[in-house]
């Protein structure tokens, strides 16, 4: 794996945190929401915000260890 630049491990690290933000916001309208249809939906997208916040930072670890 080539070694990532610090302005993309920082591009990466502020991605991470964009992320978190959004996987919160869907948690809490998870718990507001009484449609069991856009409660799945929230859930699901509750789902792929936790994948892309582990694979973000999997790469910023990853290209650390390296350094």
């Amino acid at each position: 794996m080539n070694q990532l630049s610090t302005r993309e491990l920082l591009y990466l690290e502020d991605t991470s945190k964009m992320f978190e933000s959004i996987q919160k916001t869907c948690q809490h309208a998870m718990g507001e929401c009484t449609d069991p249809q856009v409660k799945s939906l929230i859930q699901g997208m509750t789902g792929q915000h936790q994948q892309w916040i582990m694979s973000s930072a999997s790469l910023v670890s990853g290209s650390r260890t390296m350094q």
